[in-house]
């Protein structure tokens, strides 16, 4: 396995074979089916590519920006390694015949949002002096259309922008990788409440006792639901928020940001004491 691959492993805490899942879990998709799966192998492919990128040379973010400048929807310097990842993704799903472009497509279950955003690369790529003016009901129209068809009666407008968002769903995932490869999260101790709905852990650094609480909230906005009706989705998808509470006054932190998962919100929650520890934030 690759330096950045085994890093990403020792910052979760996973072994090897479930580090994929862990990175879904991160990104809020789903974990794609156990091998020989071929969403698995085309997962597995994109890990490999951004996995071979040495430390410091990109940033989380980067991949997906250059997505979207190969898409037409960025205008932007990117740096050469971004764009070769992203070259990998493209290939990789353009292999795929519809058949499998919709299987690839339902095993992440794309979204509408997903689609719109691969509608509008697909017309920004056939109209490229649109710009804003980009006729929003073309978007619409494409990405109903799409929704609503099989992949057998799909033309190439709507296959191309299955895959268009397709590339960007795999970007975040590579993206994901670069931000947890080069994390430096603090190893806390997580004990379990509320049948998995809770996970509460405490730390201390420069002489301060930090307690830590990860848990659903309620102001969660609805996860949006797949096109494509996934098996192993729950109906309700609960957002998760960490807080970090510290001295007499009880002063609080909470995340900026809800996250897909607990496991995304533990690890924030982990690189957040890592900066408190060091001083390089307060609460």
């Amino acid at each position: 396995m690759a330096g950045r691959l085994t890093r990403a492993c020792t910052n979760l805490r996973v072994p090897p074979a479930h580090l994929l899942d862990a990175l879904c879990a991160l990104v809020g998709r789903p974990a794609p089916p156990d091998e020989p799966h071929p969403v698995r192998r085309i997962h597995e492919r994109v890990l490999q590519a951004v996995g071979s990128v040495p430390p410091g040379v990109l940033e989380p973010g980067d991949v997906c920006a250059a997505t979207d400048v190969r898409a037409g929807l960025l205008n932007a310097e990117i740096p050469a390694p971004s764009d070769t990842a992203v070259l990998c993704i493209r290939r990789t799903v353009d292999d795929l015949g519809p058949a499998d472009l919709w299987e690839l497509a339902r095993g992440t279950a794309v979204t509408r949002d997903d689609l719109s955003r691969g509608a509008a690369a697909v017309l920004t790529e056939a109209n490229p002096g649109a710009g804003d003016s980009l006729d929003e009901l073309a978007v619409r129209t494409l990405t109903q259309e799409v929704a609503e068809r099989s992949p057998c009666r799909w033309g190439r407008g709507h296959s191309e922008a299955v895959r268009a968002a397709l590339y960007r769903i795999l970007a975040d995932l590579a993206d994901a990788v670069l931000d947890v490869s080069e994390s430096t999260p603090t190893p806390l101790d997580w004990t379990v409440h509320d049948n998995g709905g809770r996970y509460a852990a405490s730390a201390v650094g420069r002489g301060v006792r930090y307690d830590v609480l990860v848990q659903t909230t309620q102001n969660a906005p609805p996860a949006a639901a797949p096109v494509w009706d996934h098996p192993s989705l729950p109906a309700a998808r609960p957002a998760w928020q960490w807080r970090i509470t510290s001295g007499p006054a009880d002063r609080a932190s909470h995340s900026c940001a809800l996250f897909p998962s607990a496991l995304a919100a533990r690890h924030a929650a982990e690189c957040a004491i890592t900066a408190l520890t060091a001083g390089r934030c307060g609460l």
